[in-house]
Order: C-alpha cells, then structure tokens, then sequence
C-alpha cells in the first residue's frame, strides 16, 4: 500500500473518530475504527524495504498509534494522536527525520601528559 493510500484511510478515520466522539460514542468505539489504520501502517511497515525514510515515517505512525489503544486514553487525546500520526505520514521527505551525526571519535593527544 503506498503512503498515499495509508494518508487517505488515515483521514477518513480521523472523520469517523471524531463524528464517534460528537455523537457521544465510546471511546472503545472510536478506538476500534481507528485500527483498521493501525493495522494498515504494521502491514505496511513489516512490508516495506529499506527505504530509511519511509520507514522512519511509518514507525513514527505506528507509535502514536499504539498510544491509541491505550485503555485510559480520553477522546480528544485519541482525535489528536491519530492526526498526528497522519501528519508523520504527509512530512516531506527531508523533514520526516533528522539528520544523524556520526559518534564523536576520541583520540589521545600527542605530548604533554600522554607520554608518561
């Protein structure tokens, strides 16, 4: 499934959450239409290749998702944890993960002290 098609099932799932959560819905219920998104993003991410970047963007989704179906999680915390999820997934790619620095290399110092 591309990211595309993830981002749409993803917002018609923000849609049914948050008409659940007006019309008074259990949270149970807004939780259940919302992981049929989750459970696409796990596919997709057992799925996808190596590509860092998409990748990174799908595991950054798959996190808020989990956070979902949290048991105690209230409704407005769940509407705003599955927009943000959806918007991990719409970040351009050079802005979906930060550069990594390469680990500092520790070197000793010629002279002084060193040589004793």
């Amino acid at each position: 499934m591309a990211l595309s098609q993830l981002k749409q099932l993803g917002e018609q799932a923000i849609v049914a959450v948050a008409a659940s959560i007006v019309d008074g819905g259990a949270v149970l219920k807004a939780q259940l239409i919302a992981s049929r998104f989750y459970e696409a993003v796990r596919d997709e991410l057992e799925q996808s290749s190596t590509d860092d970047t998409k990748r990174a963007a799908l595991i950054a989704a798959s996190d808020r998702c989990e956070r979902i179906a949290a048991a105690n999680i209230n409704p407005n915390a769940l509407l705003g944890d599955l927009t943000k999820a959806i918007a991990v997934l719409q970040a351009d790619k050079d802005t979906s993960t930060p550069p990594t620095k390469a680990r500092p290399v520790l070197r000793v110092i010629e002279g002084g002290l060193s040589n004793i």
